[in-house]
């Protein structure tokens, strides 16, 4: 038994084509995206990795830096090179509250 063949005209086999085509270029930018997605998120990691880092020294300096500019220090040095410190007796005055 022969089966019949019929001829395809070339709008289906055009439309078969495309159809194969656009499968294949949305596998690809299926692929090509997840993959970018993923540098990026590498990307993003790093700098948060990066800015974590910054952050710390950041804070470590704020730290020194209440070291440095400790009361107790300064007068050491002071003392080292000559000077003495003298406390000033200065008083705030408040206008409007009554003194208890």
């Amino acid at each position: 038994m022969k089966k019949s063949k019929k001829k395809e005209t070339r709008f289906v086999r055009f439309s078969r084509r495309l159809l194969i085509f656009s499968f294949f270029i949305f596998v690809l930018g299926i692929v090509a995206l997840n993959s970018y997605e993923s540098t990026l998120n590498i990307n993003c990691q790093n700098l948060e990795k990066e800015i974590a880092t910054i952050e710390s020294d950041i804070d470590g300096l704020d730290i020194k830096q209440l070291e440095l500019a400790a009361l107790p220090r300064i007068e050491s040095i002071a003392e080292k090179k000559g000077y003495t410190y003298k406390p000033n007796a200065s008083t705030a005055a408040v206008k409007g509250v009554t003194r208890e």
